[in-house]
């Protein structure tokens, strides 16, 4: 039977919608009150630092993206370059620290920004999100990028007339000195300011879905950080100009709360919809990735070939994303802190960063010919400079994350030791049946 592929329908505009949707998440309301008050009002400065390993994520995965122009690049590309155990250890990782913890984040976000509208229950409303973008998602990738660009404009229209609005009303007092807690602060605070760049490499998960992949990955993710970089400089500006930034760090929900000291009533109602929609639009998009993912260890036969599967009507890995939406239900009944939630999907990602970075510094030598096909390439000093400065950045992250809160550093050795388990169970299971696991990851199937 003839296997049903992929559409290839996402343009350069969607793919860099998808990721800025991706990215933006109910975090750049919540997380950025609570770091101003560590930092002063030089916050901006902490969100462009921060721009720095960013960049180092961009460039790495855009050098993946052209070599491995396919479907769940990152999985395909970490397993034919490093070791299979380690790209199965770094998707089981992914997968189930962005659905146990960062989906039922987004999704308990979005109830509690809509309670303060309208009282709805928090559990109830947050099951309710995930599932209905659980069903949009199998529709299709045209359907989804329809909802995905209208959901996002909204919201970065919001975040866009806080950010410069809120320019135009600062008041000089709030904004001197510019660093009272010192320049430290501001370098540490660029650590978890870091954490809402993370999703960059979404896109290239979905490149076996666009009609030019070498050429689109890496326009799509260097436009996506500059736009990512901008909003995030703007609106820190203005919140820090709005209000002292000692209240700042006090204050619940601090962006819709200094809109209302220069916004109209229906002004505010505006930056609560957006938050709301920042919320869902990381959810729609977090389904949209991850199921390629999915899709691809399902063909590898990591995981059973029945999450392999593309549906016949909608053409899409539908398996994939019902089995996603399931795990990120039960992650909302864990009931863990927004905080929480936030640490354990951060490390997830710096995890993947750091593996990709180890599998970039040796494609030249473990697959060269991928590397001399690719459009965007790290070469010289730079492959060293990117991949090994990348790779020790990522480390030190995850490091001080950890420390910082053990409990979250429990659940994040957790993952990998029964990713670990899994693995050796499922490559004994296939050994049983006459499969090799390792011959299986030999090939890379043009998705």
């Amino acid at each position: 039977m003839e296997e049903v592929g992929l559409k290839r329908e996402i343009s350069i505009p969607h793919g860099v919608l998808l990721v800025v949707g991706f990215v933006i998440g109910a975090a750049a309301f919540i997380l950025i009150g609570p770091l101003a008050g560590q930092t002063g009002p030089g916050l901006w400065i902490s969100y462009l630092l921060a721009a720095i390993p960013a960049l180092f994520v961009a460039l790495l995965f855009a050098q993946m993206g052209t070599a491995f122009p396919v479907t769940g690049a990152t999985y395909i590309c970490v397993s034919r370059t490093v070791s299979p155990v380690l790209s199965l250890v770094m998707a089981w990782v992914l997968i189930l620290g962005i659905f146990i913890f960062n989906m039922p984040m987004m999704a308990y976000g979005f109830a509690q920004y809509l309670s303060i509208m309208v009282p709805v229950p928090l559990l109830p409303t947050a099951i309710i999100i995930v599932v209905f973008f659980t069903v949009l998602n199998i529709l299709g990738i045209k359907w989804m990028m329809w909802f995905q660009s209208i959901l996002t404009a909204i919201a970065i229209a919001a975040l866009l007339v806080f950010g410069f609005g809120g320019a135009f009303h600062a008041n000089p007092a709030y904004q001197t000195p510019l660093l009272p807690l010192g320049f430290s602060a501001v370098v540490i605070a660029a650590i978890p300011a870091f954490i809402m760049y993370s999703g960059l490499n979404g896109i290239t998960e979905l490149a076996g879905e666009m009609k030019n992949p070498r050429r689109d990955v890496p326009l799509i993710l260097f436009i996506s950080l500059f736009v990512l970089t901008l909003i995030y400089m703007v609106i820190t500006y203005s919140l820090t100009g709005l209000m002292p930034w000692q209240v700042l760090g006090e204050t619940e929900g601090a962006v819709a709360v200094a809109a209302g000291t220069f916004l109209p009533a229906w002004g505010v109602y505006f930056i609560e919809i957006g938050a709301l929609l920042a919320a869902v639009t990381t959810i729609n998009a977090l389904l949209a990735v991850i199921s390629r993912d999915v899709l691809a260890l399902g063909r590898d036969l990591v995981f059973p070939s029945f999450f392999a599967k593309v549906n016949k009507r909608f053409k899409t890995p539908d398996r994939a994303i019902i089995l996603l939406g399931a795990i990120s239900v039960a992650g909302v009944f864990i009931g863990e802190t927004i905080v929480r939630y936030a640490t354990v999907a951060a490390l997830a990602c710096l995890l993947m960063s750091l593996v990709v970075a180890i599998a970039i510094f040796l494609l030249p030598r473990r697959m060269n010919e991928r590397y001399k096909a690719s459009t965007f390439k790290l070469k010289g000093a730079w492959h060293w400079l990117i991949t090994i400065g990348g790779g020790c950045i990522f480390g030190g992250l995850i490091i001080l994350a950890s420390i910082d809160d053990p409990r979250s550093g429990f659940y994040f050795l957790l993952l990998i030791v029964t990713g670990v388990i899994y693995y050796y169970s499922r490559r004994r299971y296939l050994r049983n049946k006459g499969i090799s696991l390792e011959d299986r990851l030999k090939k890379v199937e043009e998705i």
